[in-house]
């Protein structure tokens, strides 16, 4: 009986250790179930990975993504959060998801969202600190260069493991604006397959204020070029008023003038010399002067 009874109990052991087992396997498989089927069953899910034979640790850490964006897009912060995506033999870019935000401002859905957003850059600047002189060391793309380095941009991207740009946007009718954009970029060797997760932030504030400066700048730095100044200490004759130059050559102080400033030069008479040496109607006043009595007679 005794080993009967022994015999027994280990059966149902293994029977509750087979029910626990089966139990434990349900449970996992639900969660897999309840947390991927929001993903592949959600219309608005217009990415690849999740639905196409990509490796698990990719699938999941996409999936893992999207959950923590979706709680955070719920929370209401300002800032944008997205998961693009790039097969490294293909020239293409789609976005595994997009905030609501950033649909919104590009009026498009997520599928379209990657032809959308890449036609409406007017430029992407990126910003640098130099290590040989102070300051930042700005360098601008346009739309044009980008599409003829996107290539080159990626590899840098995913040398680096992260991306750092701020984009200006068309918006059509509605103007402009600025995002800011920061990522970190993750490669997925066995999916030949690269990710790029981060966080857009409207910065059209500070980016028009940055705009008004330099065009500022330009309009100054062109005024100056155009202006000629006469500095320093002028050597002039007492007598004839010319002007000795530099090397020592005595000018007429129209020809002086004419040379080292962009005044221009015309030829008239003072009332005194009018008076004194012409006795002829000053030229400016329309009046006659007679004489050296200084009487001044209406024309």
């Amino acid at each position: 009986m005794y080993n009967g009874n022994k015999v027994a109990f280990k059966t149902l052991l293994k029977l509750n250790d087979t029910k626990i087992i089966l139990k434990s396997l349900r449970v996992r498989e639900a969660f897999k179930m309840k947390h991927n089927s929001h993903y592949f069953k959600n219309p608005e899910y217009c990415g690849r990975i999740l639905n196409e034979k990509y490796s698990k640790a990719l699938k999941k850490r996409v999936s893992e993504c999207i959950a923590a964006f979706l709680a955070f897009e719920e929370i209401g912060n300002l800032s944008i959060p997205y998961i693009s995506a790039w097969h490294e033999d293909e020239n293409v870019i789609w976005y595994e998801f997009a905030a609501r935000g950033f649909t919104d401002l590009m009026r498009c859905d997520t599928s379209r969202l990657a032809g959308v957003f890449r036609d409406s850059i007017v430029d992407r600047r990126i910003y640098k600190y130099s290590g040989v002189k102070p300051g930042i060391l700005k360098e601008i793309l346009s739309r044009e260069e980008m599409e003829e380095a996107r290539k080159q941009l990626r590899e840098k991207s995913k040398e680096h493991g992260n991306v750092e740009a701020v984009y200006k946007i068309s918006l059509g009718k509605n103007g402009h604006c600025w995002l800011k954009d920061r990522a970190i970029v993750e490669t997925y060797t066995e999916d030949n397959i690269c990710l790029s997760i981060g966080c857009l932030t409207v910065v059209s504030g500070e980016m028009e204020s940055e705009e008004k400066c330099e065009n500022l700048i330009v309009e100054l730095k062109n005024a100056l070029a155009k202006v000629k100044t006469l500095s320093g200490l002028l050597p002039i004759c007492s007598h004839c008023k010319k002007i000795r130059d530099d090397k020592g050559y005595w000018n007429q102080i129209e020809v002086y003038i004419l040379d080292h400033s962009d005044a221009e030069v015309s030829n008239s008479i003072c009332e005194e010399c009018a008076k004194e040496h012409f006795r002829t109607p000053h030229p400016d006043i329309g009046k006659r002067w007679t004489g050296k009595t200084g009487k001044m007679h209406k024309r």
